[in-house]
């Protein structure tokens, strides 16, 4: 058992990373998640909340019921763990044979049909499309149960729509596919076949883009003698994005909604052929998150590292840094937030220094010029020591519901890691 012999704000670190180096790892990615509630006069003096857990490497770590460091308790059988817990799975490593990870456990989510647009057709050329479902148990079995197919089309059991249509037309069908376990979903699609020409294959909505991340997708067509030539009639893409000739949609989109465009197309024939259709591209926000140029993932916690600051007695040295966040919806509002919990305990003057000040924006501005406000301490049994200011922040973004992230952030005074 690895016991804690430090005060002060060595105690806090032992609390956050245990007096065992091997112990500091990456736990918990919400700053003071783990520190919820109150710890007894005991445990604070002694090093860490008795119970408060962990993850480093994949094992688990749990404090002692004296409070006095933190304990390996790997977790049973193939559980994994996460912020603390043992779980059946994670972001990172999914479920298998098609389950869902649903709050860390391997279940069946309802089975239902995702396919809600077929590509168009051509008489006399070969087509194929295939249909998604998900949820259930797979594998799935599907079959047409309402309405029928273009003569020449056929749907195979593993969901695949094949053949060469015989007749043009507008065809609606039912289509429902079972699980292994005799789960069942319908839906109700429609085909459109042309006599002839040139087609847009590409389904609307197009798929889903993410605000802020490259994207890439290539627009299709049929008919014609190929290559294309391809562009935009009505409408406009997300700002970031662009349509080349090539039908190529790529770029990084800044803005979340729903963008509804028109696109033609030519052939490459002597008397060129021309199709046209309506599209629509969904943007969607990524998670908000707080992030940094430089981190300290330890046990219980992420500290953000900002850059160096410089502090000399009574001469202001202009100190200028930047919050950072990604994913919400911009523009985002910073504020100052207490310590959470536990760490308010061993850093009571904690907090902003006088001379700096965080503007809404998340500009950190201004000049420290009282040297005695510098929290320094070394980590027990390790090489790291910290030195400078600690404080907490909350980045909030422009939604209608707002999400919310809060992180702690150490300025430092001297290189992190410095002896």
């Amino acid at each position: 058992m690895t016991t804690c012999r430090a005060a002060a704000f060595a105690a806090l670190v032992c609390c956050i990373v245990s007096c065992d180096e091997s112990a500091v790892g990456n736990a918990n990615n919400d700053a003071g998640s783990s520190f919820d509630g109150q710890a007894t006069d005991a445990a604070v003096k002694a090093g860490c909340p008795p119970g408060s857990a962990g993850c480093k490497g994949g094992v688990r770590w749990i404090c002692n019921d004296q409070g006095t460091g933190f304990v390996e308790s790997p977790c049973a059988g193939q559980l994994l763990c996460s912020d603390g817990q043992c779980v059946q799975c994670t972001a990172d490593a999914p479920c298998a044979g098609g389950l869902a990870c649903l709050q860390g456990k391997c279940q069946t989510s309802p089975l239902q049909v995702v396919s809600s647009a077929l590509p168009s057709g051509l008489v006399g050329t070969p087509y194929k499309a295939e249909l998604e479902g998900k949820g259930g148990t797979q594998p799935y079995t599907w079959s047409v149960v309402q309405g029928s197919l273009p003569a020449g089309l056929t749907l195979q059991g593993p969901g695949v729509i094949d053949g060469t249509p015989q007749a043009a037309g507008a065809f609606a069908f039912g289509v429902q596919v079972l699980d292994k376990d005799g789960g069942k979903a319908t839906a109700n699609l429609a085909l459109d076949i042309k006599a002839g020409g040139l087609v847009v294959t590409s389904t609307s909505p197009l798929k889903a883009a993410t605000d802020g991340e490259p994207y890439t997708l290539a627009l299709a067509a049929q008919g014609g003698k190929p290559p294309y030539f391809w562009g935009i009639t009505t409408g406009k893409l997300p700002a970031g994005l662009s349509l080349g000739s090539d039908g190529t949609i790529s770029g990084t989109p800044q803005g979340d909604g729903d963008y509804p465009f028109d696109v033609k197309v030519f052939d490459n024939g002597d008397a060129p052929l021309v199709a046209s259709k309506s599209l629509v591209l969904p943007v969607k926000l990524a998670p908000l998150d707080i992030v940094g140029d430089q981190s300290l993932n330890l046990i219980l916690t992420k500290v953000i590292v900002l850059p160096l600051i410089i502090v000399v007695d009574k001469i202001p040295v202009p100190y200028n840094a930047k919050l950072q966040a990604k994913g919400g919806k911009k523009p985002y509002v910073w504020s100052e937030t207490p310590l959470p919990g536990v760490v308010k305990n061993f850093l009571p003057n904690a907090g902003l220094p006088n001379g700096l000040s965080l503007a809404k924006d998340g500009t950190l501005s201004g000049a420290v010029t009282d040297a005695s406000q510098v929290l320094e301490f070394k980590v027990p049994l390790s090489q790291l020591t910290l030195k400078g200011f600690f404080f907490a922040a909350q980045v909030q973004d422009s939604q209608a519901k707002p999400q919310t992230k809060q992180a702690i952030f150490i300025i430092p005074t001297v290189p992190v890691g410095a002896p």
